[in-house]
């Protein structure tokens, strides 16, 4: 009888597991194989380290330890070693089809930034037709585009009456129209818009009208507040002066809107009136009312898209930052001499006390966009590029910065850009989390996003329906779209763009 010791047995066994490793190997045969990679819960922030991703006809198939699979001669293997895996980012409020006629157009550096999907804001028949053909066309591999996930009818300005308003919406319905996005109203107006689009099965998402408080819009049904409103917005109904402010700038004595493409850009150069009304907001602010409006979003379900960094470049817009940004050689020349002159513009007219009352705003917008979420209030990520400064793709990295400095935390970043469009969207089925089953939209990490909001800038490759573009591709990406402008490169110290 041999005598079994236990650095023998120790032997047997380990000899016994490895041979089982290797009999239940799994070899992939085709499709794109991610090893080693780290997979991020976007619902809790927990890590699955040394995970092996295996994604196949654009979805993701299947997620399992990497010590158990491996790639074969039909597969493409990517090494995730010290990477993590999310999912694409959303840029929730864009005007990206505005440039789809653009050479280059935005798609590139949307891609290259790591989003995949965008909600659009911009609306007419053609545009929905166009945005149409544009999502078939990417999925059937004729472009790289991110997905335009949702997009309005023409925009709604200056609805008067609640006829106009009805007629409005079933125009909007009739042109095929995903949502309903208002601008201006009259108070009656507004509700009008707000109750056929309820009959008519759309939602209604845009820029609060001065005459409807913030509370009854939500109410009402109002679905999505973008800009925190624009303009005043919400924290009208935050000030305890507020309804006096309001009743004033119904009577006229402020600046009335005019939606030209320079008040789009810059809309404070047009506000130099209205300055007194925000410093009134800002001098008669309460915690306590925000607070209370805050639960009538959260009860209501009411959305909310900050664009923290549209905000900033509209009450910074001539701050040296912006104007010296080397990120500007992804905008074409045209474009960066008409922000450069809306800057020298909003120098030359806006006076220097009017000037800090709305970089004062700023400061209160972001104080407040931290209340809504700690209150529960349900935010997406937006950037709003088409406006002063706002560059396609980095701008929305831009915007993850504005809300950490707001006070959110990185899985609050994240899902800001992940999960809660998924659920927006009501496709969480299909997207926001990396799960077997999902759209294999993907952007692979260099840092951990749950450790620090900034690593989200640290793009190491991006998935489009399983098609992986390594950081040299993202890299050729941007050099390609300053070249086709006339730009010089970006001079940068690393692969993600940042100049150091």
């Amino acid at each position: 009888m041999i005598k079994l010791t236990k650095t023998m047995a120790a032997v047997w066994v380990s000899a016994a597991l490895t041979g089982c490793a290797t009999a239940d190997m799994q070899t992939v045969t085709q499709g794109t194989l991610i090893r080693n990679v780290t997979v991020v819960n976007t619902r809790d922030g927990s890590l699955s380290p040394d995970m092996a991703v295996i994604l196949a006809s654009g979805k993701i198939e299947r997620i399992v330890p990497a010590a158990g699979v491996r790639a074969g001669a039909g597969a493409k293997e990517v090494d995730g070693s010290g990477k993590y895996l999310v999912p694409g980012f959303l840029d929730m409020h864009t005007h990206a089809m505005l440039e789809a006629d653009q050479k280059p157009a935005p798609w590139p550096l949307l891609l290259a930034h790591g989003v995949t999907g965008v909600r659009e804001m911009a609306g007419s028949p053609a545009l929905i037709e166009q945005s149409r053909r544009l999502n078939a066309d990417s999925v059937a591999g004729r472009i790289d585009a991110p997905e335009i996930l949702l997009i309005p009818g023409t925009l709604l300005v200056g609805v008067g009456t609640a006829d106009q308003g009805v007629q409005q919406v079933r125009q909007q319905k009739a042109m095929g129209a995903d949502f309903v996005k208002l601008v201006s109203a009259s108070r009656d107006g507004a509700l009008a818009v707000l109750a056929e689009a309820k009959a008519q099965g759309l939602t209604v998402a845009g820029h609060l009208p001065v005459a409807l408080g913030a509370a009854q819009a939500a109410n009402a049904g109002w679905h999505s507040v973008e800009h925190l409103g624009s303009g005043l917005g919400i924290l009208l109904d935050c000030a305890a002066q507020g309804d006096e402010a309001r009743a004033a700038l119904l009577r006229g004595e402020g600046a009335p809107p005019v939606f030209t493409p320079s008040f789009i850009a810059t809309p404070m150069l047009y506000r130099e009136r209205d300055a007194q009304f925000y410093q009134r907001v800002i001098d008669s602010y309460s915690d306590t009312k925000c607070r209370a409006l805050a639960q009538v979003f959260v009860r209501n379900g009411t959305w909310h898209v900050p664009t923290l960094i549209r905000l900033r470049t509209s009450e910074f817009s001539n701050d040296v930052q912006y104007r010296k940004d080397p990120h500007l050689a992804w905008i074409n020349k045209g474009t960066r001499a008409k922000w450069e002159q809306l800057a020298t513009q909003y120098d030359a007219k806006i006076p220097a006390s009017a000037q800090a009352t709305f970089r004062h705003y700023y400061g209160l917008q972001q104080q407040v966009v931290k209340l809504l979420k700690d209150s529960g209030v349900k935010m997406l990520a937006g950037s709003d590029f088409g406006g002063i400064w706002v560059i396609p793709g980095y701008s929305l990295h831009q915007e993850f910065r504005e809300l950490a400095a707001a006070g959110l935390t990185p899985l609050e970043i994240l899902q800001m850009t992940t999960l809660n469009g998924a659920t927006f969207l009501g496709k969480e089925a299909s997207m926001g989390t990396v799960e077997a089953g999902k759209n294999a939209d993907l952007v692979l990490l260099d840092a951990n996003p749950i450790a620090d909001a900034s690593n989200l800038d640290q793009i190491a490759g991006v998935f489009l329906r399983g098609r992986y573009f390594s950081a040299t591709d993202l890299d050729r990406m941007k050099r390609d779209v300053a070249q086709a402008w006339g730009n010089q490169p970006l001079a940068t110290g690393d692969k993600h763009g940042h100049v150091h």
